[in-house]
């Protein structure tokens, strides 16, 4: 390439990358080698699949997919990874962009709070008050066991606080509980 001959230097990369696909430098090459639009395009998407955060410092990937767009503007997205968007152009040509975006937390959470089975114990405990308070004698007690052994497991400062919550929570509902049980032990007595 140095010496002027590009395609000598094309068929190099063409066979490098053939002996070697993850060969991400071998791809770069044939991307500023590539002797067609088509080609180039192919060649972006394969390097942009090998490596999505790779510093394009010559904006190789932007203008490659620009030059597309300016062709035919249609776009039809495919499917998405955390690092590129895959989309199909008029030619059903496969394009593989890269987000460079910040990466967001799913809402809601995947993984489930350790507060989970305190939160449905309280919610029990509130839903037995209705019973005449028998209902949350048994499960206010169960909310707040279950919130304070959840507390080792709790990483956020929120999450801890959401405990005390549970718990003071859970404290109320056992003694209002425990008004309405007398009270309806005493009607029921007499």
């Amino acid at each position: 390439m140095r010496e002027g001959n590009r395609r000598d230097a094309y068929e190099l990369c063409l066979k490098a990358t053939l002996l070697d696909p993850q060969n991400v430098e071998a791809w770069w090459l044939r991307v500023n080698l590539a002797p067609s639009a088509e080609e180039k395009v192919m060649s972006v998407s394969r390097l942009n699949e090998l490596a999505p955060n790779l510093q394009d410092r010559h904006y190789l990937s932007f203008f490659t997919i620009r030059e597309v767009l300016e062709r035919d503007p249609f776009l039809a997205y495919h499917d998405e990874t955390d690092d590129l968007y895959r989309a199909v152009n008029a030619e059903q040509v496969m394009l593989s962009i890269p987000k460079q975006r910040a990466l967001t937390d799913p809402f809601p959470p995947q993984r489930s709070s350790p507060l989970r089975a305190a939160y449905r114990w309280l919610a029990l405990a509130f839903f037995g008050l209705l019973l005449a308070g028998l209902g949350s004698l048994v499960f206010a007690p169960l909310a707040a066991l279950s919130a304070r052994q959840a507390r080792p497991f709790l990483q956020s400062r929120s999450e801890k606080v959401n405990a005390n919550v549970i718990i003071t929570l859970s404290l109320l509902v056992l003694l209002l509980g425990l008004n309405f049980a007398f009270l309806f032990l005493i009607h029921w007595l007499g």
